[in-house]
Order: structure tokens, then C-alpha cells, then sequence
């Protein structure tokens, strides 16, 4: 009966240790991402990754309590502007083309979906 009770605590504990790693992967997923197409450099990276983190945090919030939504956009936003001047002029244009491709692909997403 011990025994099936540290499996059971060992195996909770793993399972929350699986989550916040988790939620990591998210950050470093889109920290990743915006690496890779905008060349950051590692001193961008460092400066950048914990308000990647915390936009995570913020969309994360945003889900399970609707109603600090708009809130949480505002933040948003304001911390796309830290990392926006992060960012050289090159990076900047290249953060733009790729924001409008993406609303591009979402809207004709959503039009075939209504077809």
C-alpha cells in the first residue's frame, strides 16, 4: 500500500514537473520562430526572451479568464512595442512582410472555412 502511494506521488509530481516544462516550450517555441526568420542575435535573444515569456503568460491568462482579455491585449501590445525596438530597421521589415502574410493566410483561411 506504500508503495502504491509513492508511485502515485512520484507520478504527480512528474506530471506537474512535464507541465511547466510546458509552458516554457511555448516561449522558447516562439522565441525560436521569430530567431530563425529574423537572424536575432544571442544579446537579442537574451533581451527578448523574457517578455516572450511573459506574452505567453499573458495569452495563457487570457484563456482561462476571459474576462482579463482586453487587459491582457493591451500588455500585449505594449510588449510587442519592447520588442519591436529591440529590433534593427532590416528585422522590423522583415517582422512586418511576415505579420501581413500571416493575416493574409488567416483571412483566406477563414473564407474557404465559411464556403
Amino acid at each position: 500500500m506504500k508503495k502504491l502511494i509513492l508511485v502515485a506521488l512520484l507520478t504527480m509530481g512528474l506530471n506537474g514537473f512535464a507541465q511547466e516544462a510546458g509552458k516554457k516550450s511555448g516561449a522558447d517555441k516562439m522565441l525560436q520562430k521569430m530567431t530563425t526568420e529574423l537572424s536575432l542575435t544571442a544579446d537579442q535573444q537574451a533581451a527578448i526572451r523574457p517578455i516572450v515569456e511573459e506574452q505567453v503568460a499573458l495569452k495563457k491568462d487570457s484563456k482561462e479568464n476571459p474576462d482579463h482579455a482586453d487587459a491582457n491585449k493591451e500588455k500585449g501590445k505594449e510588449l510587442s512595442k519592447k520588442i519591436k525596438g529591440m529590433l534593427t530597421p532590416t528585422q522590423l521589415e522583415i517582422q512586418k512582410a511576415n505579420m501581413e502574410k500571416a493575416k493574409a493566410e488567416e483571412k483566406s483561411g477563414k473564407k474557404e472555412g465559411k464556403e
